[in-house]
């Protein structure tokens, strides 16, 4: 972890990015203080691309953080490997040829179907959690099904019930629907005398609604400081900026072309810069002649199509040589590029963009 204010400059790469643990535990922080409840911290994807050996380190510090989430029996492992002694749960449930992995690595694993229910079942896994499809149609037990899973569920240990909301940011009534679907099937498994430690539904876009019979809350992107919607209640900060250098300026003569294609002509003679960040870092070519990086709080201009290891910046008028470092997202002393920018410009969502950040762009916890 590299400490202090001062600016990071990694020698020997030419990208990184840079993982704010101040802000990361404050986000958390604030959810918590926001919900008054415990937190499931979703680490699936590479912690959205910040890296999940890091993030889940310090998110293990937080003793509000009962369990981080992952997508994949290997994601967990990969955290296991790597000491990580927090409870850890598989979003993505179990399949026959993980069984052992899952036993192995004391992985916790959503049950969604009968097919996997069978499988804990056969290979003794014992603690599950059991998801409900409300509306997602994607993973869950189906509402009607509810009498069955409870005959086949008494020999384990139902420590969670959950469910996903797939519309919270975007359509209030659906999911209030929801939310009295769950609390019913919840309400079920109590008559029925299983009352699970964990019951959570909420993910980051549905912490504006009201589920008090709910003691936990499954976030994901707001712990980044991504704002799933516009009148997301909580003010988080983003976690993450990218960095990367400078690989040679030079000067163009009026009516010259930038990059494949020759998409860019210059309109006079000026300065350009490249940079040693492309698409196989994870920058979206939808951002050629069109988004931008910043310099010392200066916007330089994406001139041309983005590449894949290399981008074309406007650096006229501005004092810029080889290896200097720029910001492609992320802060800038006072100014800052966010994910829900590049996001909108690309038309497409802020998790997307996160998650695009490639294993070659060098993750550093700072502490700031």
């Amino acid at each position: 972890m590299v400490k202090g204010e001062k600016k990071i400059y990694l020698k020997g790469f030419r990208s990184w990015a840079e993982v704010s643990r101040k802000r990361l535990i404050e986000n958390v922080s604030m959810i918590h203080d926001f919900t008054g409840k415990n937190i499931f911290a979703v680490v699936k994807a590479d912690a959205y691309g910040h890296g999940a050996v890091n993030v889940s380190k310090i998110l293990t510090e937080i003793p509000e953080v009962k369990y981080l989430c992952v997508a994949t029996a290997e994601e967990g492992k990969e955290l296991r490997k790597a000491g990580i002694n927090r409870d850890i749960l598989v979003l993505g449930g179990v399949l026959e040829d993980e069984a052992e992995c899952f036993k192995r690595y004391n992985l916790v694993p959503v049950i969604s179907d009968f097919q996997q229910l069978n499988t804990a079942l056969k290979h003794s896994i014992k603690k599950v959690h059991l998801k409900f499809d409300t509306g997602m149609h994607r993973l869950g037990f189906l509402t009607q099904d509810v009498n069955t899973v409870l005959e086949k569920v008494k020999n384990l240990q139902v420590e969670g019930l959950m469910s996903h909301f797939p519309s919270a940011d975007t359509d209030p009534e659906f999911t209030k629907k929801q939310i009295l679907v769950f609390h019913s099937i919840v309400n079920t498994f109590q008559r029925a005398g299983i009352y699970p430690e964990h019951i959570h539904l909420q993910n980051s876009a549905g912490l504006v609604y009201n589920c008090d019979y709910c003691n936990a809350v499954r976030v994901g992107i707001s712990i980044y400081g991504g704002k799933p919607a516009d009148n997301f209640p909580v003010p988080v900060n983003t976690v993450m900026s990218v960095k990367a250098k400078v690989i040679t300026v030079k000067r163009l003569k009026k009516g010259d072309t930038v990059s494949y294609g020759g998409t860019f002509k210059a309109p006079k003679d000026m300065n350009v810069a490249v940079v040693a960040f492309g698409y196989a870092d994870g920058l979206p070519r939808e951002l050629s002649n069109r988004g931008y990086f910043l310099f010392r709080d200066r916007k330089l201009k994406i001139l041309g199509s983005v590449t894949m290891d290399m981008t074309v910046v406007n650096a006229t008028g501005i004092e810029i040589k080889p290896m200097d470092a720029v910001t492609v997202i992320g802060k800038d002393n006072k100014n800052e590029i966010y994910f829900e920018d590049i996001a909108k410009m690309c038309n497409t969502i802020p998790y997307e963009i996160m998650c695009r950040i490639s294993k070659r762009v060098k993750r550093v916890v700072v502490d700031e």
